[in-house]
C-alpha cells in the first residue's frame, strides 16, 4: 500500500511540474463520468466483488475462475488493453512501418 501511495504522489508531482493538471483531471473525469456500464468503475467493481468473495474458502475456486474470465474479457474486449495500447503507441500507423527513402 505505501508503494502505491508513493507512485500516486510521484505522478502528481510530475504532473504539477509539467503543468498538465487540467489534462490529467480531464482524463480522469472522462474515465469516471461515463454511464456505469461503460465506465472504469464497472471493471473495478467486478474485480473487487470477485476478489472479496474469494476470501471464502468454500467458493475460492469459483471466484478464481470468474476472476480469470473478467481479466480475459478485459484484454479481449473492443475497448480493451490491446486496442488502447496500439492506438497510443502508433504501432498501426503506416508511416512507422514504411522504410526510409534516401
Amino acid at each position: 500500500m505505501p508503494f502505491l501511495l508513493i507512485l500516486i504522489g510521484l505522478m502528481l508531482v510530475i504532473v504539477g511540474v509539467r503543468d498538465t493538471q487540467s489534462e490529467l483531471f480531464g482524463l480522469l473525469q472522462n474515465d469516471f463520468a461515463l454511464p456505469f456500464s461503460q465506465s472504469y468503475l464497472a471493471w473495478v467493481f467486478a474485480i473487487g466483488l470477485i476478489g472479496g468473495l474469494g476470501y471464502f474458502k468454500s467458493i475460492r475456486p469459483i471466484t478464481n475462475a470468474f476472476l480469470v474470465l473478467v481479466i480475459v474479457v478485459l484484454f479481449l474486449s473492443n475497448k480493451g488493453v490491446f486496442s488502447k495500447f496500439i492506438s497510443q503507441t502508433s504501432i498501426a500507423s503506416p508511416n512507422v512501418l514504411a522504410p526510409a527513402v534516401a
